[in-house]
């Protein structure tokens, strides 16, 4: 999996691209979301556009990174699921009413 991120408006959006399937994926992810919350950077959107795999430790590093964020009044917004990944974490794992989930990066910003 790659990450890349840019800043719109004071949101960081990264774009993950490839499986979000477990290490060193969910380590690199999660440890991001460290540095960006010491960086003080708490508005995150990850951008799902590009990811083509999740698994259960892809779905848990986005919960919690969510709940690492919110811990400190910021938060993890998704945007532009694919079909299988709007699967996996809305029909499988009933995470809907968990994330803020949005169709484009443009509405998940504009939704801080």
């Amino acid at each position: 999996m790659a990450m890349k991120e840019h800043s719109e408006g004071g949101v960081v959006v990264v774009q993950l691209s490839g499986g979000f399937l477990g290490d060193p994926e969910v380590t690199d992810f999660h440890n991001r979301l460290r540095q960006l919350k010491e960086d003080g950077s708490i508005k995150v959107v990850a951008d799902l556009s590009r990811v083509d795999l999740i698994s259960s430790a892809g779905v848990g590093a986005l919960v919690g990174g969510a709940k690492t964020l919110r811990e400190i009044d910021g938060d993890l917004k998704l945007a532009n699921l694919s079909e299988r990944t709007h699967n996996v974490l809305v029909v499988i794992a009933r995470l809907g009413s968990v994330f803020h989930i949005h169709d484009t990066v443009e509405e998940a910003v504009a939704g801080f």
